[in-house]
Formats: C-alpha cells, sequence, structure tokens
C-alpha cells in the first residue's frame, strides 16, 4: 500500500493547494475550478491515511516491542520540526515579496503582515498548537490565519498521536481504548455535546475510517478475499465508477448535499469513499508496483512524479498558500491571467518550491524507516 497511500497523499495536497487558488482557475481553467470548489475535502482525506498508517504503525510498535516513547518521538519530530521551519518562511515571505516587487517598481514597501499584532503568548499557543483550543465560534483556521490557516489541522493531527501513545502505554488494553475512544466519537456524532471544537474527538471518526481500513487489510479482508473470480478487474472497475460519480457531483455542485443524504456530516461521507476507494485500490496497486519494478517505462515515469508528490505533500500542505506568491509574481509578467499556463506554471514552480523546503526541513528529521520506505517508493 505504500505506493499508493502516497499517490493518495499527493491527490489531497493538490486537492487543498488547487481549492485555495481556485478563483485564479476560473478564467482559464473553469472545468478544474468547478471540480476544485471542494477540494478542502482533501484534508478528511489526509485524516483517512493518517489513520491507516498510524495505525499501522502503532501495530509494529507493538510487534517490535517497541517503547510508546519511541513512537511518540518519531511522530514529533516528523510534525514539529518542518512545522517550526514553516513558521520561518511564513514570517519571512513578505518581506521577500516586498523586496522582489521594489526591484520592479524601485521603492520598497514595508508589509504589514497580520501576525504582527501577535504577543508573546500568542506565539507561544501558535509553536505548541495549543492555539486551537479555546476559538470563538469554532473557526478553527481563524486561529491560526493571521500566519497561515492550515496549521489547524496539525493541531488536531498531533492530539491523534498523543491518544495513540497513551493507549499504547497500556499494550493489553490498547486494542480496547482505540475501540472505546471510537465508540465514543460515534456517540459524540450522534449525540453532540458542547465541547471545544479543538478537541480531536470530533474529527476522530474520519481518523478510525482509516484505522478500520488498514485492520481490514491487515486481516485479509481485500477485495481477493470477497471476489474470487477477477478480482482486481472488478474492483479497478467499480474504483473507476466511484470516482466517476464523486467527479460528477463535484461537477455540479451536488457532491456536499449527496453526502449528507446519507452521512451525518460531508466531511465523515468523503472519508468513507475515499478509504473505499483506497481498499479497492489495493490490488490495483500491489500489481502497479509489480509492474514498475519489472521495469515498465511508462508506468515508471507516470508513477514517480505522483509517488513524489506524496512524498513531499507534508511541505505542500504547509505551504503552497503562502509560496505561491512567489512564482506567480514572475508568471504574472509572462502569461495572461485567462492563459492556462498562468496557474500551470505557478503550480509546477511551488511544488518545486516545496520539494526544497522538503529536503531542507523534512528530510533530517525523518526515521531511517520511513527514508527507507520513500526510497522504497521512488525507487527505480
Amino acid at each position: 500500500m505504500n505506493l499508493l497511500l502516497d499517490i493518495a497523499r499527493g491527490v489531497a495536497a493538490l486537492l487543498v493547494f488547487l481549492f485555495h487558488i481556485r478563483d485564479a482557475l476560473v478564467g482559464p481553467l473553469p472545468v478544474v475550478a468547478a471540480l476544485v470548489v471542494f477540494g478542502s475535502l482533501g484534508v478528511p482525506m489526509f485524516f483517512v491515511i493518517s489513520g491507516y498508517v498510524i495505525s499501522a504503525s502503532a501495530e509494529s510498535t507493538l510487534r517490535r516491542s517497541e517503547t510508546a516513547g519511541s513512537f511518540l518521538k518519531r511522530r514529533f519530530l516528523r510534525i514539529f520540526p518542518p512545522f517550526w521551519l514553516s513558521i520561518v518562511v511564513v514570517v519571512v515571505l513578505p518581506y521577500l515579496v516586498a523586496a522582489l516587487s521594489a526591484l520592479k517598481s524601485g521603492a520598497f514597501e514595508m508589509p504589514d503582515p497580520r501576525f504582527l499584532g501577535f504577543s508573546g503568548a500568542d506565539w507561544l499557543q501558535l509553536v505548541t498548537l495549543v492555539k486551537v483550543f479555546g476559538t470563538p465560534d469554532g473557526d478553527l483556521q481563524a486561529a491560526f490565519a493571521p500566519v497561515n490557516a492550515v496549521y489547524w489541522t496539525l493541531a488536531i493531527e498531533f492530539q491523534f498521536y498523543l491518544c495513540m501513545y497513551l493507549a499504547l502505554l497500556v499494550r493489553r488494553r490498547f486494542h480496547l481504548l482505540i475501540g472505546l475512544v471510537t465508540a465514543l466519537s460515534l456517540l459524540l456524532l450522534a449525540r453532540p455535546v458542547a465541547l471545544d471544537a479543538g478537541w480531536f474527538i470530533h474529527y476522530w471518526p474520519m481518523f478510525a475510517v482509516g484505522i478500520a481500513l488498514q485492520y481490514l487489510l491487515a486481516g485479509g479482508w481485500g477485495v481477493e478475499r470477497l471476489l474470487r473470480w477477477r478480482a482486481r478487474g472488478v474492483a479497478a472497475s467499480a474504483a473507476g465508477g466511484v470516482l466517476a460519480a464523486v467527479l460528477v457531483l463535484a461537477y455540479r455542485g451536488t457532491l456536499g448535499q449527496a453526502l449528507l443524504g446519507v452521512f451525518p456530516s460531508v466531511e465523515l461521507g468523503f472519508a468513507v469513499i475515499c478509504a473505499l476507494l483506497l481498499w479497492l485500490a489495493a490490488p490495483s496497486g500491489s500489481a502497479l508496483e509489480a509492474h514498475r519494478d519489472r521495469g515498465h517505462v511508462v508506468l515508471r515515469w507516470l508513477l514517480k512524479p505522483a509517488a513524489y508528490l506524496g512524498v513531499i505533500s507534508y511541505s505542500v500542505y504547509l505551504l503552497h498558500g503562502k509560496l505561491v506568491q512567489l512564482p506567480a509574481m514572475v508568471v504574472r509578467q509572462l502569461f495572461a491571467p485567462s492563459d492556462a499556463l498562468n496557474p500551470l506554471t505557478s503550480v509546477l514552480l511551488t511544488l518545486a518550491l516545496c520539494a526544497l523546503f522538503h529536503i531542507w526541513a523534512e528530510q533530517p528529521f525523518m526515521s531511517k524507516r520511513q527514508q527507507a520506505l520513500n526510497d522504497k517508493v521512488l525507487e527505480r
């Protein structure tokens, strides 16, 4: 599943990216602009993938008799150092943009970013991610927006890691505790209670969907077990049908309405759809890896960029909305806003900058195991 999950991560990051620049897509790429109206649903997609990966990592910790502390240390290094370094980039960026603009205009205009209004306490709450708590009206993005609105999801993600860590501390009851948290989250979904919007429990059902998928596949309950005849082909056709239906509904602007007709929330509904697609695609993912390993040139050149986008997806997620300003300054001198090359070039150059950030800010803090997994995904 490594290749498949990395491709899914890349898709989720790209969805969120395109959602945030959708206004620039309306003129040159109207179909894409219509499709990515629901691009914010890349967030529940990330939560599903995280639920899958982190539960698999927790099971590996149990099998290897590693400590819960080693699990938390890996997760801490995966989240916080790149997050802190991204703050440095975000803070410097307005001044860099102003300096580059001065090269053309001949006059430097001092920027006035919103984060200048932050107090020392605000910055401390930001870097520790506790700013997610006590948010008025439950608008978690607003709490982080003066610096970078996407940071709110990191706070939820790390709470998820902490919950898994606490469950690992009582190893023999790990599965029981995860089951109880899942039951509590579903109970709160059915019977809402006034709780601070910053608590992970509100988002746990989406993580739980990924956890369930991991245990389903680990337990041998893949498509092949249910369909003895042409399982891969049938599953691929079913996945294609589900994906086509999602795209058609998104284009028509009725995806949210359709999901609410079946699920308690749009986000949870999309999480379930993502898990279903991953379950159906699992046999094809294995086949793709096998064909790539045999040296199929076309597959190799198609899969490598898709997989690499997944590898750098955290950096893309952290910085896309801010870094896109830099290439956009150059691109608008070359292509008109109505030219499709304008947004396409801006996106590609932004991804290249995010790749550089990944090398600088992510790779040094990755475990050897994670680096080996990334190398395996990108091999050949």
